[in-house]
């Protein structure tokens, strides 16, 4: 099969989440470093870019690091305790939407190459392997380990070359979280929108014009026509 598919993570195979809840999390893991709640969930958010291309180091580093910037100073058991937490949620969050297996499992039985570029820190990367994505795709580009996030166009590239095909035959499939639809389009892959029940409530995609989905079932027909197979 000379064509695959690049999938988005957060809010396009996983639900994701909202400001708030986001925010609601750094409040309690707030608590456990003995740091102001606010401060530190402001500094989570600000922290964002940089987190999700590696540049603030491990997680207990990353925990440590954010702590510090808002006054704290955590003991290494404060700091280890943080760390389960932040392992804990994501290990909830990576949890597949209903029917998104089955999707897949679908795909991959029509021949398509699953691929995975994804933002995210540290935690993800870390636990990919125990989730039930991992046999379902043959690579994953994970930003914090690359140390670009989307839309740098490093972060699709780097999925497209190891897959040796030309982007026209990589489609790339996301929620439209952190511009990265059009970054997509830049670099010539075809690219849908996954409008679909578990996107992120706080993306903005009213000014996407291009094709969209309201259900990963709806791939197999669109991407047929929108990605000619070569070998054909």
């Amino acid at each position: 099969m000379t064509r695959a598919i690049l999938f988005d993570l957060f809010g396009t195979l996983v639900p994701g989440d909202t400001n708030a809840e986001r925010d609601e999390t750094s409040r309690r893991i707030a608590a456990v470093l003995g740091v102001d709640p606010t401060r530190f969930a402001a500094e989570v958010r600000a922290s964002r870019r940089d987190r999700f291309t590696g540049h603030l180091g491990d997680i207990p580093e990353t925990v440590r690091t954010l702590a510090e910037r808002v006054g704290g100073n955590p003991t290494p058991a404060a700091v280890d305790s943080a760390v389960r937490q932040r392992l804990a949620l994501t290990r909830r969050q990576l949890v597949p939407g209903p029917g998104v297996l089955d999707a897949l499992d679908r795909l991959r039985g029509d021949g398509w190459r699953l691929a995975l570029v994804t933002n995210c820190s540290a935690e993800t990367a870390q636990l990919w392997r125990e989730t039930e994505f991992v046999t379902r795709f043959e690579l994953a580009v994970f930003s914090s380990t690359l140390g670009h996030a989307k839309p740098d166009p490093r972060a699709y590239l780097a999925a497209v070359v190891a897959l040796n095909l030309p982007p026209a035959s990589c489609a790339f499939v996301g929620d439209g979280a952190s511009g990265e639809l059009p970054g997509a389009v830049a670099l010539g892959l075809p690219t849908v929108l996954a409008a679909t029940p578990l996107a992120d409530p706080d993306v903005d995609t009213a000014d996407w014009a291009g094709p969209r989905i309201t259900s990963l079932s709806e791939l197999p027909a669109l991407l047929a026509d929108l990605v000619p197979d070569q070998a054909d």
